[in-house]
Formats: structure tokens, sequence, C-alpha cells
């Protein structure tokens, strides 16, 4: 059964207990258009599939795969037997690396009181030195505490999403922000020279979220560009 195409994209989505996130890379724009079309027509309705999301990066030739689903037990049902949506983007658009794809599972939100559309989606994937679901949790809780005991939240911050990856390695923020700009402007509050890629905060609570010691010092920070959606 086809999907249909949605232009609304909440990360928070209802009733989704398990994601499947994934970063492909590109050999060209016109690669990059083209197999963002591709998954959104080739993926199927299944059972437990809540919404298919495909975002742009906004610097580099990306693509930010997002499916959510009810539950691990269907998303890892789809993945264990399905390959033709894979196989049917392959044949439309050769020469896409697969860079990751990370199962994960939500666990906490943070939501702020600024009102507006979002207009850029900052994914944020921090590796741990060693798999650890309790520190995955800690690191994430430590970033919470930062958020929520902020007086003045940085600008365009509209909502923060954390997922810890099934295997315990990795924490992922899907953060949406007003604009790419808002978040450019925001990593400069901080000085945190730990923080290779800017910091939101200089406070002791996000100091601590640098100096967590269950988190490896490089973290990915991507921004992307919703493209469209797909719904059972």
């Amino acid at each position: 059964m086809p999907m249909q195409r949605t232009f609304r994209a909440p990360i928070r989505q209802p009733g989704a207990g398990a994601i499947n996130p994934s970063l492909w890379t590109l050999e060209s724009p016109a690669a990059q258009q083209a197999a963002a079309e591709a998954v959104l027509s080739a993926m199927p309705a299944s059972p437990g599939l809540l919404r298919l999301s495909v975002f742009r990066g906004l610097e580099d030739l990306t693509l930010f795969i997002l499916s959510q689903w009810t539950d691990a037990a269907a998303r890892d049902a789809f993945l264990a037997t399905n390959g033709t949506p894979r196989a049917a983007v392959d044949e439309a658009v050769p020469g896409i690396r697969r860079d990751w794809r990370e199962p994960s599972s939500p666990y906490r939100s943070f939501v702020s009181r600024e009102r507006g559309e979002a207009g850029c989606l900052v994914v944020v994937r921090q590796p741990l030195l060693r798999p650890d679901p309790q520190a995955q949790r800690d690191w994430v809780d430590t970033v919470m505490a930062a958020l929520e005991a902020d007086p003045h939240p940085p600008a365009g911050l509209l909502s923060a999403t954390f997922f810890l990856s099934d295997d315990g390695a990795h924490a992922i923020n899907l953060a949406e922000w007003t604009s790419a700009d808002a978040h450019r402007a925001a990593l400069q509050r901080g000085t945190d020279p730990r923080a290779q890629h800017g910091s939101i905060g200089d406070s002791p609570l996000w100091r601590a979220v640098r100096s967590h010691p269950a988190i490896r010092t490089e973290q990915e920070v991507r921004r992307f560009q919703f493209l469209g959606a797909a719904e059972p």
C-alpha cells in the first residue's frame, strides 16, 4: 500500500516508541533531491510505521532519513525482512553513501516557551566512550538540567527530543529551531573550549554537559531543512 505525502514534520510524534534515523551522503545536489524523492516514493506502509520524514543537509550533500514507529518490535521486523525500498532507491540513485543508521528509542523532551515554525532541524549525535545505557540516560539528564535551569533559553529553540541508541553507544538529540541562523547564533553564547561546535551556555550545568566522564570529545552536529514526509 502506498504512503500518503504530507508536509508536516513533527519530531515529537504521538505514539512513537522507536525511531530509525540514518544519514546519507550524495554525489550532487541533483542526486540529493532525487534520493529524497526516491525514498519517499519507495517506502511502503508497514505495520507500526507512523511517519517517514526526509531532511536536506544545509551545509553539505547529506540527507537525514527519519522513520518513526509505534515500537521497536515493529521497526525491527521491517528492517529484518524488507529490502525492497533500499533496492528501489539504489536503482533510482546509484552511488549513495550510507554513513550511519542508529535505531533508537525516545527518552526525554524539552519544549521551550518560544513560539514559531520550525525552519531547521539540528541533529546532535553524541558518542560515548563505551556502550552504557545508564551513561546515555545520565548525559541526557545533564543536558535537560541545563536547559530547564537556563533563565534565558537560547532564542529560536523550539524543542529538543532526546533518543538513546539501542546499542547503548550514542545519545541523539533532534532539536527544532526557528532557523539555522538562530542555532548558529546560540552556539556563540558559551566559551567552553571542549565544545568543538560551540556551546549554547556557560553556566556550571552547561559545562557539566561537555565534561561528562562518559562521553567522547567529538560530537556530530548537523543542520537540516525539511523536504517532505509520508504517512500510511
